[in-house]
């Protein structure tokens, strides 16, 4: 009975609880069944009885406890190796990043350099100019992609309207207009919804939407935990496309760095909010924010 208050109080998480309370049944059956066996044997070879009901509950309480312990040791070893397993792949996509995708903007600048010299005109410093905005980009997306997201420590009530509007004046979006259809508050931390916003915002920029909407979903409660999308009029996201596109690295514009949609999903990861990706009403990329985690 302690054993599972402590666990359902302490807040762990749902697979650790799980290991834990099969390892204690496990245990207690184990312990049930080797106390029936001896029982059994003492009573074969004609040996007096010594295991009364009391001796027979504190033996398979005892199991419950070590079973329990045992579990909880392997759970939190699993843990572990399950955060070292993804530090590895943090750190086999950083490694692909300076490998290629930074060597790629140096390159082009480097070649310009050398033309420039040559020949003194100025397009090339403007090439030059681009690649190192590009490289300042990808270093602050990596940076962002590499902070530890898995939690949301202090929460707060976030009106997504003021949210929106914030990240939209962050954004440099020429010619494109924002319209914000809901008046939704969502506990989020505030700072990592903006970015969520300027992320997806800086995406329908690049894909050359001309009108982004921020709303509510149809049929969501008002105080559900998520239940808003942002949507653009641009070229959309092929559905066979729609998972890859939160990978890190993958985009389908040449100077885009394929990050930004990796650092949403992190984000929504963190808030423990599913992320849907439909076609918007414009014909554009709809990304719909929905309580219950994964994408």
């Amino acid at each position: 009975m302690a054993l599972g208050v402590w666990l359902r109080t302490a807040e762990f998480p749902d697979k650790f609880v799980g290991v834990v309370f099969l390892w204690s049944f496990a245990g207690g059956v184990s312990m049930g069944l080797l106390t029936g066996w001896l029982s059994l044997l003492q009573s074969i070879t004609g040996q007096p009885m010594l295991q009364p009901a009391s001796i027979v509950l504190t033996k398979v309480t005892l199991g419950v406890l070590g079973g329990g312990l045992l579990g909880a040791y392997y759970g939190r070893l699993q843990q572990r190796t399950d955060e070292l397993a993804e530090q590895r792949n943090r750190l086999d996509e950083f490694a692909s990043i300076v490998s290629h995708d930074l060597r790629n903007p140096m390159n082009v600048a480097q070649g310009h350099l050398e033309l420039a010299r040559e020949t003194g005109e100025d397009r090339h410093f403007e090439a030059v100019e681009d690649a190192h905005d590009r490289m300042e980009r990808l270093v602050d997306e990596v940076l962002a992609l590499s902070r530890r997201g898995d939690t949301v420590d202090d929460p707060t009530a976030v009106n997504l309207n003021c949210a929106a509007r914030e990240a939209w004046m962050t954004v440099e979006t020429p010619e494109m207009n924002l319209r914000v259809e809901t008046d939704r508050t969502v506990v989020s931390d505030s700072r990592r919804l903006r970015a969520l916003f300027e992320n997806l915002f800086r995406n329908a920029v690049d894909h050359g939407g001309q009108t982004v909407v921020v709303g509510d979903i149809d049929g969501v409660p008002a105080d559900a935990s998520a239940g808003f999308f942002i949507a653009d009029d641009g070229p959309g996201i092929p559905p066979e496309d729609r998972e890859l596109v939160f990978e890190g690295g993958y985009s389908t514009q040449s100077d885009g760095t394929g990050f930004g949609l990796a650092i949403v999903r992190r984000i929504a990861e963190a808030h423990d909010w599913r992320i849907r990706i439909t076609e918007s009403e414009a014909g554009g990329a709809r990304f719909e924010f929905l309580g219950g985690g994964g994408t």
